[in-house]
């Protein structure tokens, strides 16, 4: 089935430095999620700002892997939205460089999303909710990663998790919601398997909480799941799985694959994905389905009166 996904959010730009190593790279869940939705046969477009000091070169390297840029709007005056990443002692510590301009319910109007899903990623409180609002009113199915709305930092500052109300409220303008387990506490003040019960209890159809090399629980209204992790031949960069598996568990649904299966085949890319650098490490659809089917077998079924009990090993 033919697919086209919109992709709502900063495109970044990341600095890293590990030991003596440092190099800039794109990042962003839409940038991660525009590569992983053309690995899973679909056809993306972003709708982002960025700043006028923004690489001719990082526009056509987008532009000639597939995606479509016709929305992503160069804002004069101001800068591209940048972060450094600084990874010591196992640790990750994130600090905002510089931020672009807020993604608006104007910008959003000027896009076509009747009939097409979209995916809205935000990175550090770009979207508002009345550009979620209106995302919602016009997309068949829309995904929200929450990691924006709970992110705060001044320039130059370290970033940091806060708990607010607006990232509550827009629960309920998504269908499918994905958190990371850092996120889901902060949100929540509960675990990973409560969290996801919690979180889709409050409009979402579907909630997502990974827990890194642990898996992630999956819940719906109904059920309660914890889908493992698939151990990858090696680990060289983790930076960008969680937004490919909220793209591929989002293309996969609107396909029309149930939530395990959609889950599993979102398992198995973000376990292809960290096994290289950058996107290098994200896989076509076939042989992603190859890792799923084996996931697939493992998803454990979990009471939701047994949310905080660790799942079954083995």
């Amino acid at each position: 089935m033919s697919l086209d996904v919109v992709l709502v959010g900063h495109i970044v730009i990341d600095t890293v430095v590990r030991g003596r190593r440092r190099w800039q790279s794109l990042g962003g869940t839409v940038v991660y999620g525009a590569f992983a939705a053309l690995r899973s046969e679909a056809r993306p477009l972003i709708l982002s700002k960025v700043g006028e000091d923004f690489p001719d070169e990082y526009f056509l390297f987008l532009s000639r892997s597939g995606i479509d840029l016709t929305h992503v709007r160069v804002a004069r005056g101001s800068r591209t939205t940048r972060f450094k990443l600084t990874y010591r002692n196992g640790e990750r510590e994130l600090v905002l460089q510089s931020r672009a301009d807020d993604i608006t319910a104007y910008d959003v109007g000027l896009a076509e999303l009747g009939g097409k899903v979209a995916i809205v990623g935000p990175v550090i409180g770009e979207v508002g909710l009345d550009a979620l609002e209106a995302v919602r009113s016009k997309a068949s199915l829309v995904a929200l990663d929450l990691q924006g709305f709970l992110r705060v930092a001044e320039v130059r500052g370290a970033v940091k998790l806060v708990r607010s109300e607006k990232a509550v409220r827009a629960l309920a303008y998504a269908d499918v919601v994905h958190a990371d387990a850092d996120e889901a506490a902060v949100l929540t003040g509960m675990q990973p398997p409560e969290a996801a019960v919690w979180i889709a209890q409050r409009g979402p159809r579907v909630a997502l909480v990974t827990v890194g090399h642990r898996g992630a629980y999956v819940a719906t209204r109904d059920e309660l799941m914890y889908v493992p992790s698939f151990e990858p031949s090696q680990v060289v960069d983790t930076t960008g799985a969680g937004d490919v598996f909220l793209t591929v568990f989002t293309a996969e649904h609107a396909r029309g694959a149930s939530v395990e299966e959609a889950a599993a085949m979102a398992a198995a890319a973000s376990s292809f994905r960290v096994e290289g650098q950058g996107f290098e490490g994200l896989r076509e659809r076939w042989l992603v389905r190859g890792r799923a089917q084996k996931i697939l077998a493992n998803i454990q079924r979990l009471e939701k009166a047994e949310a905080a009990q660790p799942p079954r090993q083995g």
